[in-house]
């Protein structure tokens, strides 16, 4: 079996911190990719700006994994403030979900485990409605997005998918505050790391 294939994938929440690591994986996402996500060929100047715009209030990013290195993330995206805490009430959120996974850690589930880490945040951050949309020939979106009862309507060129997120519970709100502590540790800890290595590469 591949070394890649073996790996283990780790899905945790992404803080500002992971901005460079975040922006560093849409910038190695391949023309294809590219245009499946962004509905054009982007360039790397668009990419690195968008990442610098996409920890806001409204925003939750996840990103996946690999022996440490970001292969794929998804975007739960608002222009109304998400939950920065666990909300039980007031669930009238509509948000904008989206989704990247680099070629060659495809088909192995990744896409999966960042819906379902996508459709709980929401369901823990005052999310009510999620969107998807995706261009036409996006076959594998459209896919992935069906195994979790999306409904796709045809909407000015494009395809919008929406699901509705299910109730808080009790558990699911303190599952998500510890995931949340937890992944911003990791978060500052990656980041600490990452600054160990450059200054070992300027002093090299």
């Amino acid at each position: 079996m591949d070394e890649t294939q073996s790996s283990q994938v780790e899905i945790r929440r992404l803080w500002p911190s992971d901005k460079e690591s975040f922006r560093d994986h849409l910038l190695r996402l391949d023309p294809r990719s590219r245009h499946e996500r962004f509905a054009g060929g982007m360039s790397d100047d668009f990419l690195a700006q968008y990442a610098e715009n996409c920890f806001g209030k409204g925003d939750l990013i996840y990103g996946a994994f690999v022996d440490g290195k970001m292969v794929g993330a998804a975007e739960l995206r608002s222009n109304k403030a998400i939950w920065s805490e666990q909300a039980p009430f007031g669930r009238n959120i509509h948000a904008e979900a989206a989704f990247s996974v680099e070629n060659g850690y495809r088909r192995r589930g990744i896409g999966e485990k960042l819906f379902k880490r996508i459709r709980r945040a929401a369901t823990n951050h005052g999310v009510e409605t999620i969107e998807i949309v995706c261009l036409p020939d996006n076959i594998g979106m459209q896919s992935l997005a069906k195994k979790f009862k999306t409904q796709f309507t045809f909407e000015e060129s494009a395809l919008t998918g929406r699901l509705t997120a299910r109730r808080p519970t009790a558990f699911s709100l303190i599952r998500e505050a510890s995931g949340d502590a937890f992944d911003f540790g990791a978060a500052l800890f990656d980041a600490h790391w990452r600054a160990v290595a450059e200054a070992r590469e300027k002093s090299a």
